[in-house]
């Protein structure tokens, strides 16, 4: 398929490394309007992703009186797409706030609720938002999604379905379907297996994307690979392994064709992000995820590890 996206990833981690924390900017591939989904890391991320040349390929906004980190935060970046509330998803945009440009938080209600309440209170941080806790700055406007309803992001090309996932029994965590003339990527938070979680929200999610994969518009999928194998599953705490993701992705593959389930997904781009660092002495944890991984994959994915700071095109 012929690229329709950018994507830079601003963080791609799981934890610990708070300066590379899961954030990742989408736009068409012929705009310089992105949206950001999650936004663990924002700051450092533009920093990172400037350093590399990211934005040389981008035709930017001209603001003389802002550095180009600053010129991508205000004019380039049009709505962020929160999938959850912990705080590796949402500390780079409470750290931005105070000098962010007024634009959109889009999620399933339960997401902006907590946001609401717990982060932009005046307790834990000033209410940069539109609504909640008084006095209201008005940075931010809050923007719930419907689950399966198609919405529009303002001043983009694309619109967004967001659909809930499993991620244990304090919060659900939301997959995003974005959408740029009628081509598609599928963002996905946290979650962990639906065995283990005993819920079916993959594969809820699995049945609406299968037509999209079968016509060819799906260009790329993002999905969590938090721990190795090794990790049991009463540890998981809502995230996967490699062996949990190649279950799922059986199991979609069997919905896509399942007469010919092994060639179903033969070269779909699966983005892998938030594999969790550890503090072990060799730090081996991110070589042997993506051994797994790549172990795993006899469904011919085309499996893409996420690097902070690169420029891509899906």
């Amino acid at each position: 398929m012929q690229p329709k996206f950018r994507w830079i990833p601003l963080g791609v981690k799981g934890g610990l490394d708070e300066s590379n924390l899961s954030s990742h900017l989408i736009a068409p591939i012929d705009s310089n309007k992105f949206v950001c989904l999650d936004a663990g890391t924002v700051y450092t991320g533009l920093q990172a992703a400037n350093q590399k040349g990211c934005f040389s390929k981008i035709e930017l906004s001209t603001d003389s009186g802002l550095s180009t980190e600053g010129t991508i935060l205000h004019h380039h970046i049009m709505a962020y797409l929160i999938s959850h509330p912990y705080l590796d998803h949402i500390e780079g945009l409470t750290s931005v706030s105070p000098n962010d440009f007024p634009k959109p938080i889009m999620s399933l209600q339960g997401t902006i609720d907590d946001i609401k309440n717990l982060l932009f209170n005046w307790r834990l941080w000033p209410n940069f938002a539109n609504s909640g806790t008084p006095p209201l700055l008005g940075q931010y406007r809050y923007i719930p999604l419907k689950t399966g309803e198609s919405t529009k992001v303002e001043q983009t090309s694309m619109s967004v379905e967001a659909y809930p996932l499993a991620h244990g029994q304090f919060t659900d965590s939301t997959a995003f379907l974005v959408e740029s003339d009628s081509a598609y990527i599928l963002y996905m938070g946290d979650t962990g297996p639906d065995e283990v979680e005993k819920r079916s929200t993959t594969q809820d999610l699995w049945k609406r994307i299968a037509p999209l994969i079968k016509s060819n518009t799906l260009h790329g999928i993002f999905i969590e690979t938090s721990y190795p194998d090794e990790r049991p599953d009463d540890q998981l705490f809502s995230h996967l392994t490699p062996r949990w993701l190649m279950h799922s992705f059986h199991k979609l593959a069997s919905i896509v064709d399942a007469g010919n389930h092994l060639e179903a997904l033969q070269g779909l781009k699966v983005i892998i992000t938030h594999i969790k660092p550890d503090l072990s002495a060799d730090n081996t944890v991110t070589e042997t995820i993506k051994r797994q991984l790549f172990s795993h994959n006899d469904l011919s994915l085309n499996l893409i590890i996420a690097e902070q700071g690169r420029y891509y095109e899906l």
